[in-house]
Formats: C-alpha cells, structure tokens, sequence
C-alpha cells in the first residue's frame, strides 16, 4: 500500500473518531454538568522526513480527548440541595469505592442517613474530607457553601481549583478523576447558587456545524481510498500483461 494511501486512510479513521467525539456531546446535551469533551489532533511526520532524499508522508491520528471546563448555563431548579458552581472550581466527593474525586454536577439529594450524595451514591465531602450530614430542617446554602439549618451553621461546602485541568479525566456518573501529582487548592472564592443546575456546555449549533464538516472529511477520504484501490488494481492488470 502507497504511503499516500496510509496517509488518506490514518485521516478516514480520525474522522470517524472525530464524529464519535460529536456524537458523544450530542448525547449529552441535556445531561446537568456535562463538560464537553475536544479531540485534540496530532500530526505524524514519517521517518524519512530525516533524510534528504526520503519522501515524507504526514500520517493523522487522535492523540487524546480534552475536556472543555467552560461554564454551562445555570438553571433554576428550586431543589434546596441542588447546588450550581459560577465559575471554576469542582465539588469533592467520595465515591462508594473510597476514591475521592471531583465533580460539577450538583443535584445533590439525601440519603438514609442524611448525607448529600450524587445520584450514583457518592457523598460530597466538607473541608475536613468528612460527609456533610444535613439534620432535618430549612436548609439554605450561601454562595461560599456556608450550610444553615434553621439558622445554624451546620457545615461548609468547600470548591476546589486544580493548576492544570488536563490532567483530569473523566470518570462515571458525571465525575472527574485526578492523578496523585495534580496539584489541587481550595478555591479561596468559592461561588456557588442554592436552588440552581449547571447545563451542559455543548452548543447544538457548533456540534451540528462540526459534524456535517466532518462527514463531508470522511466521505472524500473514502473517495480517495478508492481511487487508490482503483490504481492498485489497473496496476496488478498492467503487471500481469508483462
């Protein structure tokens, strides 16, 4: 196979990752707290690019999914216990596993034992790691996570900012996962709305103008495989002649 043909083929198969990539935030487009997910393109040089005389082929593949932390639109939900962060920052939670990690999405409810948890059961953790207990009463969170029930400081819901958001990845239910050497601070101005949801940040629009360009990509990589195929075969034809 010519190196040309690598090279049509590695841009067929990008695009078809490319438009996974689309599909997926499509999916999630009403999904509270999706961060959109960007595939990030990397170009390969061939080898005999180091030489003079070599014929150079570029070759493209996806290297890797980042993630987009842009804020989504804040929605009102009345819910007391949803919460909605304006701006950076991720809630801490616990998992059922142990594991600590970060999230976005804030449609917090109780559990039996008056925990807040997310929908899959982790437990939002306060500034000292431990689960934040709610007692039964009017609950009302200010903007810097202060908890009061019926009038008494009853807990704090702390944010946490990272110095380097490509270091997370995703994880289940909305989650976000950091590796040991990410470096994470308490955000010092957290900013966050009781009563309120954070929508996905996917814009229809964009995703929809996106995947039409990358469906048009890929069908005139697929017109060049084939004529390839065509030559490849007129090329056997004229072999076989001699």
């Amino acid at each position: 196979m010519g190196s040309g043909k690598y090279g049509a083929l590695s841009g067929v198969i990008s695009r078809m990752q490319m438009l996974d990539n689309i599909n997926s935030n499509l999916a999630n487009v009403n999904t509270t707290g999706y961060k959109k997910g960007v595939a990030v393109f990397e170009t390969q040089l061939n080898e005999a690019a180091a030489t003079r005389g070599g014929q150079a082929t570029n070759f493209t593949r996806i290297n890797r999914e980042a993630i987009d932390f842009s804020q989504g639109q804040l929605n009102k939900s009345g819910n007391p216990l949803h919460l909605a962060i304006s701006g950076e920052g991720f809630f801490r939670v616990q998992t059922e596993e142990g594991d600590m990690v970060y999230a976005r999405r804030g449609n917090f409810q109780l559990n039996q034992d008056g925990e807040m948890i997310t929908s899959s059961g982790a437990k939002l953790l306060d500034d000292g790691d431990s689960p934040i207990i709610i007692p039964p009463g009017d609950v009302s969170i200010t903007p810097t996570g202060g908890i009061r029930v019926e009038n008494q400081l009853v807990g704090t819901v702390p944010l946490y900012d990272f110095e380097d958001t490509n270091l997370l990845t995703r994880g289940n239910d909305g989650v976000f996962i950091a590796p040991e050497d990410a470096v994470v601070t308490k955000s010092p101005k957290p900013e966050m709305l009781q009563g309120y949801l954070e929508g996905s940040n996917v814009n229809i629009m964009q995703e929809t103008a996106r995947m039409v360009y990358n469906t048009r990509v890929f069908e005139a990589g697929q017109k060049v495989l084939t004529s390839y195929g065509n030559m490849d075969s007129k090329l056997a034809e004229l072999g076989g002649l001699q």
